[in-house]
């Protein structure tokens, strides 16, 4: 019994001190001060003019190639930038030939 109304007596206290600390005048102060969106500045904008361009993208396709026994072998434009010398060791002993080396080019 004492301790079911030291229970009771903590609860009301705790209930009475989130309900009496309230603001006055029943209103809730506001949580984030309102800020306008800013635009973002015209130099970080790409243009729109897209003539300049031409529409077409051009010297971003290379393909990968691998010599093997004195000829070249490719284009190969699926194998990653990083891989062309590991893919030209794996690609030529398939066809038992000698592996001499890799080059990017343009596809």
């Amino acid at each position: 019994m004492k301790n079911r109304s030291a229970c009771l007596c903590v609860w009301v206290m705790s209930l009475v001190l989130v309900a009496g600390c309230g603001p006055e005048g029943g209103e809730a102060p506001p949580l984030v001060d309102e800020v306008a969106p800013q635009a973002i500045p015209s130099e970080y904008l790409e243009p729109d003019d897209s003539s300049e361009q031409g529409g077409a993208v051009e010297g971003l396709a290379i393909c990968c190639y691998v010599k093997c026994s004195g000829n070249r072998y490719g284009p190969f434009p699926k194998v990653q930038f990083d891989l062309c010398a590991q893919y030209g060791r794996y690609y030529c002993p398939q066809r038992r030939l000698v592996y001499q080396g890799s080059f990017w080019k343009n596809c």
